[in-house]
């Protein structure tokens, strides 16, 4: 397939310049800027050309909504995927394409997307890059920079608020499976997030006054298997985004809590896992703690907003919405996204074993979902893929809520797999967004003895 030279959009390419560039492809939203499209609730079409916005014309016919991909016509798509979905299409991995999906909030809230529309022009970065509101306040929600002209900004947009919601519980499953196929382990959790600023539904807004110098605290708690049952870790991750979170653990045999390093990013999480700290929601460590550089901008393959998992009813292993199963590469539906920044990341922390992380963030949903990852040699190493779609409940804001459905983390190395499915309900947790989940109740180190396993 011919690699379309003329739609890698490089980084001096803006929204604002296009006219200006003498009809070379220059940046986001070639034909007219995205914002106004999305306020006015027009299609975002108008704001790209349609040889982006279709995959079967994007490739000259050789690639149409329907077709399967596997080892066996991976090469159709090897200019427009990132090269850990190549890896994987060749060890028996596949995928179904589908029709380019232009709602701005097929993967993000309607109050998110909002929110962004309200608040532009509104975010700053200081001198080192942390994110601000100009009037000197921490950012008060939604994406800061939704025309973002720098790798920084671009991650901004992401990291500020990965999960979009003020809090959310979500149960998960972990399925580890080495490279014979073999499922090794079986893992269980619950976790939490509350949003400290920037909150956009849930009363106070858009600050917790207490936490003001937080941005987010998490509760990670384990369910199985038994050997772990109980164990929970609590992170404080602070509004500085060059310093490092608090994190306190309670050991269920102990029952006690402990401060703990939060240095150690970068070992593995249980064992077998192929994840890190460092990884969870793609990029997990405070912002300014790794450099970032824009690489370019090209339309590119991501995951449908159709993969909705566990949460499918009657679904089976064969059906492509990353179904629940013991299969290594459970099936998934993918789309062309007419821009996609590549933003290359490199970490300054101490133990960290990855070169360079690539994250590849949707220039219409300011998100990511899927890294390239690189080892100390420059030699491919990881391949993420985070699927959002439909969760079937509330998002407590008038719509339904739009969460993670599932989670491939392949070290293709070893090529073992970490394989992550979400599910509504498991015994008498639920899952929940915007509940108005408090600190005081869930995340503190006296909330942890109260609530722990006994």
């Amino acid at each position: 397939m011919k690699e379309h030279k003329e739609l890698n959009y490089r980084d001096y390419w803006t929204r604002r310049n296009i006219l200006k560039a003498a009809g070379a492809w220059a940046g986001a939203g070639l034909l007219q800027p995205l914002l106004p499209l999305i306020g006015s609730g027009k299609s975002i079409a108008a704001a790209y050309p349609d040889e982006v916005l279709s995959i079967e014309k994007y490739t000259k016919g050789r690639v149409k909504p329907g077709m399967v991909i596997s080892k066996d016509n991976a090469a159709l798509i090897k200019d427009i995927a990132p090269e850990g979905l190549l890896v994987e299409l060749q060890r028996g991995g596949q995928i179904k394409i589908a029709e380019t999906d232009l709602r701005p909030d097929a993967v993000n809230p309607k109050f998110w997307v909002d929110a962004t529309l309200r608040n532009k022009g509104q975010a700053v970065l200081d001198k080192n890059g942390q994110l601000w509101h100009k009037d000197g306040r921490p950012w008060i929600g939604g994406a800061p920079f939704p025309e973002p002209n720098t790798a920084l900004e671009a991650v901004w947009n992401y990291k500020f608020n990965p999960r979009r919601y003020d809090d959310l519980r979500v149960i998960s499953k972990v399925i580890g499976i080495d490279s014979n196929g073999s499922v090794l382990r079986r893992d269980g959790a619950i976790y939490m997030q509350i949003q400290t600023v920037g909150r956009l539904v849930v009363d106070p807004k858009p600050v917790l006054p207490k936490y003001k110098d937080e941005i987010h605290r998490t509760l990670l708690s384990l369910t199985e298997p038994f050997d772990v049952y109980g164990l929970a870790v609590a992170s404080t991750i602070y509004y500085d985004a060059a310093k490092l979170p608090d994190t306190d653990l309670y050991i269920p045999t102990l029952r006690r809590t402990r401060r703990v390093p939060s240095t150690q990013r970068f070992e593995s999480a249980s064992p077998y896992s192929t994840y890190y700290t460092s990884d969870l929601d793609l990029q997990n460590d405070p912002v300014l703690t790794w450099s970032w550089k824009l690489e370019g901008r090209k339309p590119m393959l991501a995951p449908s907003a159709s993969n909705i998992g566990a949460r499918a009813k009657g679904a089976t292993k064969e059906d492509f919405i990353f179904p629940p199963s013991d299969e290594k590469f459970p099936r998934s539906t993918w789309e062309l996204r007419p821009e996609m920044l590549l933003v290359d990341g490199v970490p300054h922390l101490p133990g960290a074993n990855y070169s360079r992380k690539r994250l590849y963030i949707d220039g219409i949903y300011q998100r990511s979902q899927m890294a390239d990852i690189w080892d100390m040699a420059g030699k491919l190493w990881k391949f993420f893929v985070f699927l959002t779609g439909k969760t079937g409940r509330s998002d407590n804001a008038g719509a339904e809520a739009v969460d993670l459905t599932g989670i491939v983390f392949a070290d293709l190395q070893r090529d073992y797999h970490s394989n992550v499915n979400f599910y509504d309900k498991v015994g008498d947790i639920d899952f929940r967004v915007n509940a108005n989940l408090t600190i005081e109740d869930w995340i503190t180190q006296s909330a942890m003895l109260r609530r722990a396993r006994r």
